[in-house]
């Protein structure tokens, strides 16, 4: 069996379990500095990306399938793709086929990578992340079916890839056109001069064949030949800036207004200062503890709405920490997020068993760490009091 086909087998077989068991949560595909992450709400796909060009996937899949549509900008939470195509279907701007249409070209990237890169590790945590108020939101997802039909489409294509032996060669790559050739490719190949502006570094393989409309590998066998020759250089690219923005903090003063507190737990003051500021922008009060053991007097006596806190501490372990205060009466119920750079499956069903609420793996997303906030304090009711310090440290 080819290892094309054993990678296939794999994958279809992970996402037909997922579907099967019709379960809530993401799977996570990671390598070296990258990773892939498929969103899952009982069985059937919310979004799928990752953070290699993240918005590089998502501006093409809009302009290919929704162009000219103005996409709303503010979110809440993650998947962000995932979240302007249902706020736009909400609003009539996009119908479900064109949102889907964006759903599907994304996965079929992700599967491609995943498809083609045996190394990837796959990695599944639970988590009940998405709550889908309106049928139009529902109906976006995909079906198994659906699932199965873009995944035979991603392995088509990279079958075709490693047919014309790219296999060496990254669709996420962009193309630069040696300005010693300009001359050359003028006068031998107008159909290349004709996407000279495309070959300035500034678009991926990815990009032409969206703006092209032609399959990634038609568009890099065209070019092969003078990548061959020394006329082309395929060079790595930055992702776009992001299109979205946080909703705006209301201007209601903090004393007629709750701002939950999170109490951050980590041996390193640079992580906890990161996670501030990650939290406190977004409108949440912070309390850094550096030593959990010392700093036990200061979580009771503040009470902290939610807890972030580290895997692996000098003084204690995470795990350890996770147990006493689920042992404790007033910590009993409040969410607790494990953060570590320890992110195995083993690792995760040990914190669970701790009674960690989730799992976030360092470095923090600052958009998934904001989603997971958010969906955890939904059920947290203000005190009467109100807020007169915004950062401690213990």
């Amino acid at each position: 069996m080819s290892s094309t086909s054993h990678s296939y087998i794999n994958t279809a077989r992970t996402l037909a379990s997922i579907s099967q068991q019709r379960a809530t949560g993401e799977l996570t595909l990671t390598q070296n500095e990258h990773s892939w992450r498929l969103y899952f709400f009982q069985g059937r796909l919310v979004y799928a990306t990752g953070t290699l060009h993240r918005v590089r996937r998502w501006q093409r899949a809009i302009k290919q399938h929704c162009s000219g549509v103005a996409i709303p900008s503010v979110v809440n939470g993650e998947p962000w793709e995932y979240e302007l195509l249902s706020q736009s279907v909400a609003q009539s701007h996009v119908n479900v086929a064109q949102a889907q249409g964006v759903i599907k070209m994304s996965l079929e990237e992700v599967l491609f990578s995943w498809i083609s890169d045996l190394t990837l590790r796959s990695d599944w945590s639970s988590s009940q992340r998405f709550s889908f108020k309106s049928n139009a939101a529902l109906s976006l997802l995909l079906s198994s079916t659906q699932i199965e039909a873009v995944l035979k489409q991603s392995q088509k294509l990279w079958k075709h890839w490693k047919l014309l032996e790219l296999e060496s060669l990254n669709p996420s790559l962009s193309p630069v056109l040696q300005q010693a050739f300009q001359a050359e490719v003028e006068s031998l190949s107008p159909a290349l001069a004709r996407l000279n502006p495309f070959l300035t570094g500034r678009h991926t393989l990815w990009d032409i064949a969206c703006h092209a409309r032609r399959p990634v590998t038609i568009v890099t066998q065209f070019l092969l030949p003078w990548v061959q020759r020394g006329a082309i250089s395929l060079e790595e690219v930055a992702d776009l800036p992001t299109p979205i923005r946080q909703p705006p903090v209301s201007s209601v003063p903090a004393t007629a207004q709750y701002r939950p507190l999170i109490a951050c737990i980590d041996d390193s003051p640079t992580v906890n200062q990161f996670l501030a500021n990650i939290l406190e922008p977004a409108g949440y009060r912070v309390l850094k503890i550096q030593d959990p053991l010392a700093g036990m007097a200061a979580l009771s006596k503040h009470k902290p709405d939610l807890i972030v806190m580290d895997l692996v501490m000098p003084t204690a372990s995470g795990y350890d920490v996770c147990t006493f205060l689920r042992k404790t009466p007033i910590f009993q119920n409040t969410p607790i997020i494990i953060l570590t750079s320890q992110s195995g499956l083993v690792d995760r069903t040990r914190a669970k068993l701790a009674g960690a609420s989730d799992f976030l793996s360092k470095p923090p997303d600052p958009q998934t760490l904001l989603s997971l906030v958010r969906t955890h304090l939904q059920s947290v009711m203000p005190p009467a009091s109100s807020v007169t310090c915004q950062c401690w440290e213990e």
